[in-house]
């Protein structure tokens, strides 16, 4: 028996949908704009690294996950920051998996993320930065 995800109603009848496009097509309808492209461009990325392994990402496990986030940081060596926010768009998109009833448990449910501070130590221009477009620094009043 076929899952509501492998069929989509059209007008003639049913057409068979890919599960994998169907589900990351439903995770991205959620953003809009420039979040949308930038979220897409990292299920991409994610998507592309599982193909590199000939693995189907709606057949992943938790130590693909967590390979995943090993290559990031080994062999990409990307900040903390830049694997966060990678993971975050991977997390959410088995958490809609989940949600939509294609995947009965997410695999990226219990993966860990690098730390990463609160605040960002390049928050706002630099000194330097400051000079060059103009705006005068802050002066401290007590």
């Amino acid at each position: 028996m076929a899952t509501p995800f492998e069929f989509v109603p059209a007008l003639a009848g049913a057409v068979r949908v890919d599960p994998l496009r169907l589900a990351a097509a439903a995770y991205l309808a959620r953003y809009k704009g420039v979040t949308r492209v930038h979220t897409e461009s990292d299920l991409r990325i994610f998507f592309g690294w599982c193909a590199e392994r000939r693995l189907e990402p709606l057949a992943a496990a938790r130590v693909h996950v967590e390979l995943y986030v090993r290559w990031m940081q080994e062999v990409r060596l990307f900040k903390p920051s830049t694997v966060s926010r990678r993971m975050s768009v991977v997390v959410g998109f088995y958490r809609i998996c989940v949600i939509d009833g294609v995947l009965d448990h997410s695999p990226a449910e219990y993966v860990r993320r690098p730390t990463v501070p609160a605040e960002s130590p390049t928050l706002g221009l630099t000194q330097p930065q400051r000079l060059r477009v103009g705006v005068p620094a802050r002066t401290q009043t007590s």
